[in-house]
């Protein structure tokens, strides 16, 4: 099988698996195209016997068309005269804009149909996808493809119903000819195929370069994101001329592969245009050296050409720009085939039933692209009600036991528990549902505060969120607002401090009524203040939730009932903060001594 063979069929494969569901609007679209194409040549054709009955010339049609329309008329009981005829060509034009116009609006509707409802399903697909997967994609990629390149692949559907609409007319202008010069139709033919063969090469170039334009995006789109992420760190390490260079060098690429584009469409327009003009000049000289030279047939035919000529035209912009829009459509299949492997699994079956214990039995994990396991044999427990802390030095796999709670991974071997019960049996969403985690990176939403402790969930009342405010230390502050719950926080909440832009998470976590609270380093970046408010807050849930705090500070976890210590991936201490402080040679004994002293 050939290279070129097989690239075909792959194209062929993907606009199957991308617009297949749309057979049956495809199939309609042409039909209307090629009823739209048939009544233009008719009508047409239609100006020769028009012409006959303004120039009174008697003679008989000699061309198929002309003779078919004059049976029309006999068969019909119709007069053939000069205003009949016009009537009937009004009539033909009317059909044929109506036709099209019913072409154009169904390809319009199946091109916003198929956006509509592959951004539906690319998002449902990110969001359906484990953790691991998305944990590896470019932030700017994911952008790209759920924004540009779906676009793109709009537009390629909208191209390519364009491409029948004109390929329908090419061959009803083909037939025009035909019916006028079998020979003249002929040359058309092979001319025009001539035109699209040597152009073939600038095709296989665009597509090229449109590959390369849809990488070069994706990674300015990554490029873009990353900094605006981290403004703050970008202008007070006053880098902003070194991320603005880097910006530069991806805007050149853009701006030089955007000029090659352009260089190719505009340089087969050029061919085209000339190319046309020397055939219809060919044409002329045929017809002139005629014996009988009809001036009707001849006008006729000169603007079947014209026309058949800005077709080809067209479709070469066309092929031009499906070949470019190729790439997206690839990227966006391609995607959503990945998205859809890496779907989360949720086998459970279970309701969330906690009455005893949270336990980690021989937990070992490591990630796929390390080799050395993150945890080695974990085993531990919380009780219900309990307060946990969880310490130990940067690295010895903390934020990876907490992973593992909130099944973001599982364990590769061992257990984890719930009442006896592995997690696994519990279905993802009362699981998740019963279970609240705070984090040191703070994530709001641009909006009230109202939606953001809401967030999405219509099952939080405004007394839910005023209890679970007043939980978090935080309501108080809210009322002293002008717009107290209404009050727009900002772009990740910039318009509040870290303090209570914290606490607002805490309240949208207890508005659900966790029954285990995970906080993940939630108080490393607060100032004292701030973080004398938090740490009420959870001394106010003891007995209430279970509570497992990670914490670099130890004045957040001092007061826990419990310490769980983590090095290398190890358990190595366990027990109450008094009982590890009685033993001076305890990991938590020498980091309180040396951050008191």
């Amino acid at each position: 099988m050939s290279t070129k063979f097989s690239e075909n069929l792959t194209r062929l494969n993907l606009f199957r698996r991308a617009f297949g569901e749309y057979k049956s609007e495809i199939i309609l679209l042409t039909f209307l195209s090629f009823l739209s194409g048939f009544l233009e040549s008719v009508g047409i054709s239609a100006i020769i016997p028009l012409f006959s009955f303004v120039s009174k010339d008697q003679a008989p049609s000699s061309d198929f068309i002309s003779r078919a329309i004059e049976k029309f008329f006999f068969y019909a009981h119709l007069e053939y005269t000069l205003t009949s005829l016009l009537i009937f060509i009004i009539l033909l034009f009317l059909v044929k804009a109506a036709a099209l116009f019913l072409a154009t609006y169904l390809a319009t509707r199946t091109t916003v149909a198929f956006e509509t409802k592959t951004r539906n399903e690319l998002f449902s697909e990110t969001l359906k996808a484990d953790w691991p997967y998305l944990s590896e994609q470019k932030v700017g990629y994911l952008d790209q493809v759920l924004t540009n390149d779906i676009d793109q692949s709009s537009k390629l559907l909208t191209y390519i119903s364009s491409s029948i609409i004109v390929l329908a007319n090419l061959i009803a202008y083909g037939l025009l000819v035909v019916n006028i010069s079998w020979v003249v139709a002929l040359l058309t033919l092979i001319l025009g195929g001539a035109v699209l063969l040597a152009l073939k090469p600038l095709f296989n170039k665009n597509t090229e370069i449109s590959e390369e334009k849809s990488r070069i995006y994706k990674e300015l789109a990554h490029h873009a994101n990353e900094n605006v992420l981290g403004m703050k760190f970008v202008k007070s390490a006053f880098v902003e001329e070194r991320v603005l260079e880097k910006s530069r060098e991806y805007f050149e690429k853009i701006k030089k592969l955007n000029l090659r584009v352009s260089a190719l469409r505009n340089a087969t327009t050029v061919l085209i245009q000339p190319i046309g003009l020397i055939f219809v000049i060919t044409i002329f000289a045929f017809f002139y050296k005629m014996t009988v030279f009809n001036f009707a047939s001849f006008a006729v035919i000169v603007y079947a050409i014209n026309k058949i000529f800005a077709l080809i035209q067209q479709a070469q912009s066309n092929i031009h720009t499906i070949n470019g829009q190729i790439p997206y459509l690839a990227s966006v299949l391609k995607y959503k085939n990945e998205a859809k492997k890496h779907e989360e699994r949720d086998l459970g079956t279970a309701s969330f039933y906690f009455q005893n214990k949270l336990e980690f039995n021989n937990v070992i994990f490591f990630y796929k692209y390390r080799e050395q396991n993150v945890l080695w044999d974990v085993t531990f427990s919380l009780t219900k009600g309990e307060m946990a802390g969880l310490i130990g030095p940067s690295g010895a796999g903390k934020t990876t036991v907490v992973d593992l709670i909130l099944r973001l991974y599982s364990p590769r071997n061992g257990e984890i528990l719930l009442d006896g019960k592995n997690i696994t049996d519990v279905r993802m969403a009362d699981w998740r549902k019963n279970i609240g985690y705070v984090s040191q990176d703070i994530f709001l939403l641009n909006d009230t505060i109202e939606n953001n402790i809401k967030f999405y969930s219509d099952d939080v009342t405004k007394d839910n969120m005023a209890h679970a405010a007043k939980m978090a230390n935080i309501y108080d502050f809210i009322e002293s607002l002008p717009n107290k719950f209404d009050t727009v926080v900002g772009e990740r909440g910039i318009l509040l401090s870290g303090g209570q832009r914290q606490r607002i998470i805490l309240a949208r976590v207890l508005a659900r009524h966790p029954q285990i609270l995970v906080l993940d380093e939630a108080t490393s970046a607060l100032d004292d203040e701030s973080e004398i408010l938090i740490q009420k807050a959870i001394e106010g849930l003891r007995g209430k939730i279970t509570v497992l705090a990670i914490a670099h500070r130890l004045s957040t976890v001092k007061a826990s009932d419990k310490l769980i210590v983590l090095d290398e991936g190890k358990i190595i201490e366990e027990g109450s903060p008094e009982e590890l402080l009685k033993n001076k040679d305890s990991y938590f004994f020498k980091v309180y001594n040396l951050r008191t002293t």
